[in-house]
């Protein structure tokens, strides 16, 4: 260890219109922290990001977690236990935790305040395997979002067509991956551009894909050749008007999932609503949204049966890893330019040797 501790702070907040970058950011150091009894110090290993990571930096309060100015930029991670004073956590056991984003981080596990539920802050990864990147992509936030969506709320189910929005991004990889192991006939990935609705169909991870930012192009349309009987389950992640254009093409029965709004979520003022929601009652469909955090308790269960399909070799990793604490800034904004195929991750340090290999 040394003596002093990176840290990248909120220099001022993003405004609707700008993309987040590094100047909204400055990279400190500070002594290295300390701990008191019922505390572990952790060091930093990777940094996930989110979407959601955008509004922790807004000056306007949402439910979700809010950065003030000069405050340490907020983000869950995996880290090791660098020492312990609390009588659960040895040194050397690996954790994910909101870490931050810095290389050493004092943490309080039995803190419940950052879930909402009577669950740990600090949660023990019981098998850990190299790449640790699994933890942040498959076996992590990203992969239970999409458990979620397709599994528990999207009720996936053989015969299905399913519609997954971002396809090419950390959760709707995984989601797409997902469905087809639940048996789905088709699964269709929206997308931006054509190098990743390429890449989304020789990673077999579709059967086809769609260029949203196709020009000229009618995204209803485009849906409706993709899905000619319409989507039996869509998963979005980005609202808007993709939300809209595929209200279009729901089939009968339908289940429409809300994971994410992204292209609406940091407007001010808001939109307005979806027009063509009352395909919802033509089609006898429903529309419902989830939290992922609403179900940390059942993360074990998820990631159980995650490593299964893995090791059976129905799930591939696919992840996007920066290098460095300084490349913290530039990887959160990718999610916001389309600069990224899979999971985003930023890649602290190194695993720790012991750690044997996957």
């Amino acid at each position: 260890m040394t003596d002093t501790n990176r840290q990248w702070r909120l220099k001022r907040f993003v405004q609707p219109d700008e993309i987040l970058g590094e100047e909204h950011y400055e990279l400190s150091e500070s002594p290295m922290p300390t701990i008191d009894d019922e505390q572990i110090l952790v060091k930093t290993l990777l940094l996930g990001t989110s979407p959601a990571q955008r509004m922790y930096v807004t000056e306007e309060r949402t439910f979700h977690i809010a950065v003030e100015i000069g405050e340490v930029m907020s983000g869950r991670g995996v880290g090791v236990v660098m020492e312990s004073k609390h009588p659960d956590f040895e040194a050397g056991e690996i954790i994910q935790a909101t870490l931050g984003w810095q290389d050493y981080v004092a943490l309080t596990p039995d803190d419940k305040s950052d879930t909402g539920k009577n669950v740990r802050t600090v949660q023990k990864v019981p098998n850990p395997v190299r790449p640790l990147t699994t933890i942040m992509g498959l076996f992590g936030q990203l992969a239970f979002s999409a458990y979620v969506g397709i599994i528990e709320v999207g009720q996936v189910k053989e015969g299905d067509v399913v519609l997954v929005s971002s396809a090419a991004g950390g959760v709707g990889s995984v989601a797409c991956q997902l469905a087809r192991i639940q048996g789905a006939s088709k699964v269709v990935g929206i997308a931006g551009g054509q190098e990743k609705c390429d890449w989304l169909v020789e990673q077999g991870l579709c059967d086809s894909a769609i260029d949203y930012k196709k020009p000229g192009q009618d995204l209803a349309a485009a849906i409706g050749e993709h899905c000619p009987d319409g989507a039996d389950v869509y998963l979005d992640n980005v609202g808007g008007a993709m939300l809209d254009a595929a209200l279009q093409n729901i089939a009968v029965g339908a289940r429409v999932v809300i994971c994410g709004m992204i292209s609406t979520e940091y407007m001010n003022p808001r939109p307005d609503g979806p027009k063509h929601y009352f395909n919802l009652l033509y089609k006898r469909s429903r529309m419902e949204g989830f939290f992922v955090f609403d179900y940390v308790p059942r993360w074990p269960e998820f990631e159980e049966q995650l490593r299964e399909w893995y090791s059976q070799g129905k799930l591939k990793l696919v992840d996007d890893v920066f290098d460095g604490l300084p490349s913290a800034p530039r990887a959160l904004g990718s999610l916001f330019t389309g600069g990224h195929t899979g999971g985003c991750v930023i890649r602290v340090a190194d695993d720790p040797e012991n750690i044997p290999a996957i």
